[in-house]
């Protein structure tokens, strides 16, 4: 067990801001009775605050790397970390830590770790079973020509930024075997065994914060016409933000299982947070049930897996299913009943069929934060998880993730055209995109664009939705007995709202994949990928989806030109929208512009996009 100093706590600032808030808050809403300006105020100011923190620690990560001396190899060595050596019960066999590659002056490989313990004499590199000492950790060497290495290389390079790297005598190692570098790299923080702080974290983590705000900006605009005080709302939601930032920080099946829940149950509130609406009970009781199906299976699994292996940690599951050739069934049965759980939340086939009617149910607000801000670290945790952990290395757990994506896809963009409803649409999209997404996770552990890619669509499809909902929840209000989700609702939207209309056509072209939108680049790396990964069907799939998509959606975006009907009459306080004026463009609808430009401008220039996910690479410490 790792000890936890003070300043490691430095790294878990954005969840320590926003636990903070939430205390502060409920402290407001009991004691002092504050209204609804006041708390939405507050957790904005409160999600900015934790956004600035993601940020100082992102660029401090990213801009301050550790220049080492690191020993480039042409050959695999497994290499094993303090902080991830964790005792099996009934054996003293330290988990290991994946290779991490960094470029090098002359493109190649270089493995990287935050200590390498070597050997001092040929007897000490043995078999790690064949001894009860946890000091004697077997270390994979084909490079000893006589045994006679030299005295300790130096235990911590990590650490070493101006200190001289302990010598090593090279008289008895080929020089084209092994040779000091220099490298530039990114060090991870380990806060407790449950959380990591890399890039990979700090990415999501912003984003995350960033739909948050944007959903407390939207639901002050859609309670406006609400004569009661909906501070509680704002509290719930910063409950949800704080399982979200535990999720992407997880590297525990507890930390993985606490950041769920505390996205799934604080949604049951929001989804049913309007009960005199339409449909918004029946969609409150429909998630809360099969979502807490979803969580037996998933505790069920944990369960399993902790029979089998008698760990809970990540890496702990990346030695298990390394070191077992054939893994047992418990082990097996532990992780399939964990992807149920996983696949519910996700909402990919065959655990979908929740998903349209909790949107059409749910205020638009929310429909946008479960579409994007919960899924997407559902999304981020699993694909932490894949990373370390080769799943996909087993045939039959490789088949069954690719038949999800594939019918994921399919059916996605199927139903989709049958909807008139458009958050029932974006709903059946949903189900598309994240089959989409899912190829990059099977492949994550192949190439080595699976990550830039899963980053880069996954911006993509926060800013399509940012500008899709958005315009959806300021067309509507809390006092409606529903949603203006309706396709003939947004019937002539640029006579009335030119650039609100501007905002959501960009969005829909972005999500159909249209040339000079984010959109098509990240559809057109995540084909890149199927190709090379040589996953054909799922290629096809992509393609299949993508003609699907451009029927819907483009449906969509011509209705919004459309003149309206001499009969149709605008809804109450619509009439003062007819004209354009500056005025009337406030915090939302400037959040909902920004996103529409940034869609275009990394459409045509996606290089700062590509910089940004590539430093977010996830990082062992």
């Amino acid at each position: 067990m790792m000890s936890i100093a003070l300043s490691d706590f430095y790294y878990l600032s954005p969840i320590l801001i926003i636990g903070l808030a939430i205390v502060i808050l409920l402290f407001l809403l009991l004691l002092l009775r504050v209204g609804t300006k006041v708390c939405a105020i507050f957790s904005v100011i409160s999600l900015c605050a934790a956004l600035a923190a993601t940020v100082i620690l992102g660029y401090q990560i990213i801009t301050f790397p550790k220049t080492v001396e690191v020993q480039q190899q042409n050959y695999q060595i497994n290499l094993f970390n303090d902080a991830d050596q964790i005792t099996h019960p009934g054996s003293l066999i330290p988990a290991p830590t994946p290779a991490l590659t960094a470029p090098v002056a002359d493109d190649t490989e270089t493995v990287i770790s935050d200590e390498l313990p070597v050997a001092t004499t040929e007897e000490s590199v043995i078999d790690s079973t064949e001894t009860n000492d946890p000091e004697n950790i077997q270390i994979n060497q084909n490079i000893v020509n006589s045994g006679n290495v030299s005295e300790e290389v130096g235990t911590n390079l990590l650490d070493a930024t101006d200190d001289t790297v302990a010598q090593t005598t090279q008289d008895s190692v080929t020089t084209s075997d092994v040779e000091l570098v220099s490298a530039h790299i990114w060090k991870a923080s380990y806060v407790t065994i449950l959380f990591t702080c890399d890039g990979y974290g700090l990415l999501y983590t912003g984003l995350i914060l960033i739909i948050c705000i944007i959903v407390a900006a939207l639901a002050f605009q859609w309670f406006k016409a609400d004569s009661d005080d909906q501070g509680l709302f704002y509290l719930i939601l910063l409950f949800a933000s704080l399982g979200g930032i535990i999720l992407v920080y997880a590297s525990h099946l507890i930390s993985l299982f606490i950041g769920i829940e505390l996205i799934s149950i604080p949604l049951v509130g929001l989804i049913g947070f309007q009960y005199s609406q339409s449909n918004a009970i029946e969609a409150a009781i429909k998630y809360m049930i099969l979502s807490a199906v979803a969580t037996m299976f998933l505790l069920l699994g944990i369960a399993f897996y902790y029979a089998a292996t008698g760990e809970l940690t990540f890496s702990g599951l990346s030695y298990q299913l390394s070191i077992l050739a054939h893994p047992d069934l418990l082990l097996l049965t532990g992780v399939c009943l964990m992807l149920v759980g996983v696949g519910f939340k996700l909402s990919l086939v065959p655990f979908q069929l929740w998903l349209p009617d909790v949107f059409q149910g749910a205020p638009t607000a929310v429909s946008l934060l479960l579409a994007t801000m919960a899924k997407m670290a559902i999304f981020c945790a699993v694909a932490r998880l894949f990373l370390l952990a080769p799943i996909v290395n087993h045939e039959a757990m490789r088949l069954i993730l690719i038949l999800m994506a594939f019918c994921s896809i399919i059916w996605g963009n199927f139903f989709a055209l049958m909807q008139t409803n458009t958050k029932r649409l974006l709903a059946y999209s949903s189900i598309a995109n994240f089959g989409y997404l899912f190829i990059a996770l099977i492949a994550v552990q192949y190439q080595v664009l699976a990550l830039e890619t899963i980053g880069i669509y996954l911006v993509s499809y926060v800013l399509a939705n940012i500008c899709v909902f958005g315009v959806i929840s300021l067309e509507s209000s809390s006092s409606h007995r529903h949603d203006r989700e309706q396709d003939t609702d947004l019937k002539g939207l640029f006579w009335r709202r030119p650039v609100m209309a501007l905002s959501i056509a960009v969005g829909l072209l972005s999500l159909a994949g249209i040339p000079l939108t984010i959109g098509f680049m990240s559809r057109f790396a995540l084909i890149i990928l199927s190709v090379t990964a040589e996953f054909w069907w799922l290629a096809t799939a992509i393609v299949i989806g993508s003609a699907f998509g451009l029927y819907f959606y483009l449906r969509l975006v011509i209705n919004l030109y459309l003149k309206p009907d001499a009969t149709d009459t605008p809804e109450p306080g619509m009439e003062h929208n007819v004209v354009l004026r500056l005025k009337n463009i406030g915090f939302s609808e400037t959040i909902i512009v920004l996103s529409a430009l940034l869609i275009l401008f990394c459409g045509i220039y996606p290089q700062p996009l590509f910089t940004l996910v590539s430093a977010a690479h996830y990082l062992v410490p």
